[in-house]
């Protein structure tokens, strides 16, 4: 296993159509050996089951974390340098969520929801994107 993960110093890109190819050689397989990649949990494990959705997006920096989690969102980090924290969406909210609303993506870009645009990947039943909210909402 460490010879592989000595041999992963090259920066590929995902959109790239010769992707899986660039892939393949970078970790050294052998044509037709098979890769296996196991991906993170996609389902909730908090035991929360969200709402259907809000009627109001823009309500959601100003609810308390308590009532954020209550409605199935969650936090995925620590304050950042502006004393705010990152709240997640559930991800059965996406096909509610309000064409043009800002969200905060966990790489800390913030952007226009897409339908059909914005990723619909869900991880531990969260969107990899949601709202920022003051840490004096914090608890």
């Amino acid at each position: 296993m460490k010879d592989i993960l000595d041999k992963c110093d090259v920066v590929l890109d995902a959109n790239d159509p010769d992707f899986a190819d660039q892939f393949m050689e970078a970790i050294g397989a052998k044509p037709g050996e098979t890769v296996e990649f196991i991906t993170p949990q996609f389902t909730r494990t908090d035991g929360v089951t969200p709402v259907a959705a809000l009627d109001d997006f823009s309500a959601l920096p100003n609810l308390s974390p308590e009532t954020l989690k209550a409605i199935g969102c969650c936090p995925w980090d620590e304050p950042n340098a502006k004393g705010e924290v990152l709240w997640l969406l559930p991800g059965e909210w996406y096909s509610r969520i309000p064409e043009g609303f800002m969200l905060t993506c966990i790489d800390g870009k913030t952007e226009p929801f897409k339908r059909g645009e914005t990723d619909d990947d869900i991880r531990y039943g969260c969107l990899a994107y949601g709202v920022l909210v003051e840490t004096e909402k914090q608890p």
